[in-house]
């Protein structure tokens, strides 16, 4: 849209562009003082990490997100797949209601189950959107930070996994974010790769598979990028990310390898056997839900709906394909975790397609694809840090074995800091990019 500016003749000299509406709350925090801009960024990350829960699914901090939409919304523009996200989730959302309503004959229903899928991702759309707000205010490491902490302060001490592994299940995540954001903070390389060093012993006391995979990748890919190199044009994304996906298939099988000499344990060897031994596949035997929510997809390909509960026919087809795999299905997890009133496959691709058909599905899919990618930028240019690459690679196993529920928190924070810039910055290399003294600065590539 376009206004006419006349002259003192009253002929028309020019067109000048109509300045874009602004809400309220958009012109207020346009306007407000840097400071202010910093404070707003701080607490709504503080907030949204602690994950302060109303009422099915509702947290505070998705209603800070939410009431904040004039503000990020704007900014997304400026991010590579940003709309493209948003665009999709609200899709995916449509879909669910309609996959809902047209399982209604067949399925029983829960409006609290609905509810609470919907807020979730309602939750994740605007709690990805801020954070991308929030780094045009602040640097990622602080971020980082303090999303860390806000994690840190959401730790529940009354949980049973909390009582039998606190570190494993209670403040892991959030000090592994929190102390590595310090090092981004403080642009050491060395100290950061003592950290994550120091992380990386931790999981192996710990009775943590998983975590000691992405600690030992991250140093790994923090050594990589300490080598000398000297700047060229040739770097490309694809060729970091084939790289990548060869050092995780070397770090898996060195893992296992030293899981089964007992390296990790006593504990940690014998469950890692009983798994090996039951399905033939260190995966399938530790998230047997994979062949669940294969069966389910060449059983009902469309999805079921939010708060859609399976039936019998349903949990059959699951068991089913949980048996073939040597898993023995009849027992309380399956019907209570997993089928019990919803459908839960402790995966975020599998929870997407459950809850929201194929739109759901697409949504995983470009999720993926943005962290991908995203990581195999900053690689290729050397400006991963080591908090970039723990979420990344967290965030790329959450979207196979995580369920969504619980992996929400994390991944706002992954694809908050993992969405690279359209046009980059100077500014965003010397803060993703620790720097040993005396350093050329970073390079960063889009």
């Amino acid at each position: 849209m376009s206004f006419q500016v006349r002259s003192t003749d009253g002929t028309a000299a020019r067109r000048a562009p109509m300045p874009p509406p602004r809400t309220r709350a958009g012109h207020f925090i346009a306007q407000a003082p840097p400071v202010v801009n910093k404070f707003i960024a701080v607490i709504v990350l503080v907030i949204v990490a602690m994950r302060l829960e109303i009422d099915q699914g509702v947290t505070v901090g998705v209603l800070a997100c939410v009431a904040l939409f004039p503000v990020w919304f704007p900014v997304l523009r400026q991010y590579w797949g940003a709309r493209l996200f948003v665009l999709a989730g609200v899709i995916a959302i449509g879909s669910g209601l309609w996959l809902t309503a047209l399982s209604a004959p067949t399925h029983d229903t829960s409006l609290g189950q609905a509810f609470g899928a919907i807020a979730g991702l309602v939750g994740l759309l605007s709690g990805v959107g801020f954070v991308l707000w929030a780094r045009t205010v602040l640097p990622d490491s602080q971020i980082a930070i303090w999303y860390g902490a806000g994690i840190l302060l959401g730790v529940s001490p009354s949980s049973e996994l909390y009582a039998a592994n606190p570190w494993r299940f209670g403040y892991s995540v959030a000090l592994t974010i929190l102390l590595l954001g310090i090092t981004l903070q403080l642009r050491r390389r060395w100290l950061e790769l003592a950290v994550a060093l120091l992380l990386t012993v931790v999981a192996t006391l710990t009775d943590a598979r998983s975590t000691f995979a992405f600690m030992l990748l991250t140093v790994l890919l923090v050594v990589w990028q300490m080598r000398p190199t000297r700047p060229t044009r040739g770097k490309s994304a694809l060729r970091a990310l084939l790289g990548l996906g060869a050092l995780a298939l070397i770090v898996f099988n060195v893992i296992q390898a030293l899981i089964l000499d007992g390296a990790l344990g006593e504990a940690t060897q014998k469950r890692t056997l009983a798994q090996l031994e039951e399905a033939g596949s260190l995966i399938l035997g530790g998230r047997p839900e994979v062949a669940a929510t294969i069966a389910l997809m060449q059983h009902q390909p469309w999805g079921f709906g939010v708060g859609t509960a399976p039936n019998p026919e349903d949990i059959l087809a699951a068991k089913t394909g949980m048996a073939a795999i040597n898993y023995d299905p009849n027992n309380g997890y399956v019907e209570n975790y997993m089928f019990g009133g919803h459908v839960e496959l402790h995966s975020i691709i599998g929870d997407f397609w459950a809850s929201f058909g194929i739109p759901g599905l697409l949504l995983a899919v470009i999720i993926l694809v943005l962290i991908v990618r995203s990581v195999g930028v900053h690689v290729s240019a050397n400006t991963a840090s080591a908090v970039l690459l723990y979420l990344g690679v967290k965030a790329v196993w959450f979207m196979f074995f995580g369920p969504f529920f619980s992996s929400s928190v994390l991944l706002v924070l992954v694809l908050g800091l993992l969405i690279t810039r359209r046009v980059p910055t100077e500014t965003d290399a010397a803060l993703l990019r620790p720097t040993l003294p005396g350093a050329p600065p970073a390079r960063f590539r889009p």
